[in-house]
């Protein structure tokens, strides 16, 4: 697949070291109270920014450390949401099940992010989104400034279940209209569109 700029996942990263108990200056002392509580250090991460520009950790609540933030969707559930997103009746999911982290039965592992599915979400993505935009003819003219405004809202609606932020829309628009390559096909235009919707973490992460 041609190299593309996109917005894809982007979650942030920290190394923590710390000790259970203890002074927290790395002696490994005790006051002999018995307590338990964990001294953590992190490192400060990379700023990731979304599809509207803004950055991921913008509304982070401060939480304790070790909580979950932003999780990886399981495969089980994202082999619905392709379906769901795109208004497509069937969507074979099942090339990509060890790449997303497919659970054996009766087993449950949590999703992680990785090179592998970051790469696998927006080539899944785009075969999702160009056999759902093959035969409308909405996807037959090249984009706009205002025929892109409406495929992304619906686009980010029905993909991450919630209204898309003026900026979130407006990336999405300058994506279609000015970053799609103007000698591919219309469709072809779309479907990159489609795709980098649908390998954000809007998308990929509850």
């Amino acid at each position: 697949m041609r190299n593309i700029t996109t917005t894809l996942i982007a979650l942030a990263l920290s190394a923590c070291a710390g000790e259970i108990g203890g002074t927290g200056d790395g002696s490994g002392s005790d006051d002999g109270s018995g307590s338990d509580d964990m001294n953590v250090t992190c490192e400060a991460a990379r700023a990731y920014t979304d599809l509207g520009g803004q950055p991921l950790g913008g509304d982070r609540p401060t939480i304790e450390p070790g909580s979950d933030r932003l999780r990886i969707k399981p495969y089980a559930v994202l082999a619905a949401e392709y379906k769901a997103a795109l208004g497509l009746a069937a969507f074979d999911t099942a090339a990509y099940r060890s790449t997303f982290g497919n659970a054996p039965a009766r087993w449950y592992q949590e999703s992680q992010a990785s090179a592998n599915t970051i790469y696998a979400a927006f080539a899944l993505a785009y075969d999702g989104c160009t056999q759902a935009m093959a035969t409308n003819a909405q996807y037959a003219t090249a984009p706009t400034d205002a025929a892109a405004d409406i495929v992304c809202n619906d686009l980010i609606r029905r993909a991450w279940h919630r209204e898309p932020s003026t900026a979130e829309t407006a990336t999405c628009r300058d994506f279609a209209v000015n970053q799609t390559k103007a000698t591919d096909t219309p469709r072809v235009r779309w479907a990159y569109t489609c795709a980098s919707v649908l390998s954000a973490s809007g998308f990929l992460a509850y």
